[in-house]
C-alpha cells in the first residue's frame, strides 16, 4: 500500500508517504495510512466553520494574548475529541491533509489516519494561527465520521470547535450533495457518502 502511494504521489508531484510522515512526526503524530477512497465525509465536504449553533456546533475559543495559546489549543482540541469521540479503538483518528507540494488544490485533499504520539501538538507553532501538525491548518475527523473538529484562525481569537453527527450539518450535507451531483466521487465513494448521509 505504502509503494502504492508513494508511486501515485510521484507521478503527480505530489508528497510521498515518507515526506508527509517526517512533517506529522515533527509534531508528534504518527502516520498510519492515506485514506484513497472516502468512506463518510469527503475532505473537500468538512466545512465545520460554516456550521452554526443550529448544526451541534461547539466552540473553544482561546485568546492570541494568552499565556500560552498553542497549549490552549491543544487542550481545547483534546477536550473536544475525548468528550464526542473523535478517537477510534486504538486511539487513530483522521486527519486532513494536501499532498499537493505548492498549490492547494480539492482534489489533492484527502483524510490521512494518524495517532497521537506521548508528546504532540496539533495547534502548530505559530502563536497567531493553527498551522496544524501537517502545517496546513487544523481539520480532524472521527474514523466512523460521526464528529469533524478543526481548528480555526478568527479577528481576535482563535477557536477550536466540533460538530457532533455532521452529516446532519446543513453546510457539510450540501457540499457532499454537490460532489454526488457533479460527479466528483468514484461509484463505491458515492454509494459511501450515501450511506453516510442516509444515518440518523
Amino acid at each position: 500500500m505504502q509503494f502504492e502511494f508513494a508511486r501515485f504521489c510521484w507521478e503527480a508531484a505530489l508528497k510521498t508517504f515518507e515526506e508527509l510522515s517526517r512533517i506529522l512526526a515533527s509534531s508528534g503524530v504518527t502516520l498510519l495510512a492515506v485514506e484513497r477512497t472516502v468512506t463518510s465525509c469527503p475532505p473537500q465536504a468538512a466545512h465545520a466553520t460554516s456550521c452554526g449553533p443550529q448544526d451541534g456546533r461547539v466552540d473553544i475559543v482561546v485568546a492570541y494574548d494568552s499565556p500560552d495559546p498553542l497549549q490552549e489549543v491543544d487542550d481545547a482540541w483534546f477536550g473536544l475529541a475525548s468528550r464526542f469521540g473523535l478517537f477510534g479503538e486504538s486511539g487513530e483518528f483522521l486527519l486532513m491533509v494536501n499532498l499537493h507540494d505548492d498549490e492547494p488544490y480539492d482534489s489533492d485533499l484527502y483524510w490521512a489516519r494518524v495517532r497521537l504520539q506521548a508528546q504532540w501538538t496539533v495547534a502548530g507553532s505559530n502563536r497567531e494561527t493553527i498551522n496544524g501538525p501537517a502545517l496546513e491548518g487544523l481539520a480532524t475527523m472521527s474514523p466512523t465520521g460521526d464528529v469533524i473538529i478543526v481548528g480555526t484562525k478568527n479577528q481576535e481569537d482563535l477557536s477550536v470547535l466540533a460538530v457532533p453527527r455532521p452529516h446532519r450539518a446543513s453546510a457539510i450535507r450540501n457540499f457532499a450533495q454537490f460532489m454526488l451531483r457533479n460527479g466528483e466521487l468514484t461509484t463505491d465513494e458515492a454509494d459511501n457518502v450515501k450511506r453516510w448521509l442516509a444515518r440518523d
